[in-house]
């Protein structure tokens, strides 16, 4: 029996991203399971240093500036298209508290907080990792309701 249930909904875009890609589509196996540990550590690195703390001279030693892939409706394929992004909306997506990191071989999500254009806001961020560094991202954004509108005490997290 399901005793507890996290999600996070977006609405989904019926057009690909600026590089042709969905929000869904891409690899959906996961491989390098002896490295789940090891990518997990990837990420944690790269939340704590990129998305919460805006290091983005960093990029280069998390994201694979050869064969990065892009989900996110806004975004494109690229380390420098990532980098240009990040570097225009440096304060419209905040990130400041990581709660979960899920990891299985070369897929690691993380489960984050912060604000979206001032909204507190969650994001799940689905990495795939190879060789070290991040290969392809996929994300949703939901926005949390205050605690008055909450239908339990359990919260988002």
């Amino acid at each position: 029996m399901a005793v507890e249930h996290w999600d996070n909904l977006q609405h989904k875009p019926n057009h690909p991203n600026l590089s042709g890609h969905t929000m869904i589509d891409g690899p959906t196996e996961a491989n390098d399971l002896e490295l789940t540990e090891v990518n997990r550590n990837l990420i944690r690195s790269y939340f704590d240093e990129i998305l919460a703390n805006g290091q983005f001279s960093k990029l280069d030693h998390y994201i694979d500036s050869e064969d990065y892939t892009e989900h996110n409706p806004d975004m494109a394929d690229g380390l420098s298209a990532l980098s240009e992004f990040f570097s225009r909306n440096s304060t419209m997506k905040i990130y400041n508290t990581l709660h979960r990191v899920l990891a299985e071989g070369s897929f690691v999500l993380s489960i984050g907080e912060g604000f979206l254009n001032a909204v507190h806001s969650s994001f799940y961020d689905l990495f795939r990792v190879s060789e070290n560094k991040i290969v392809e991202h996929w994300d949703t954004i939901d926005a949390i309701p205050p605690c008055s509108e909450w239908k339990n005490n359990n919260g988002k997290f």
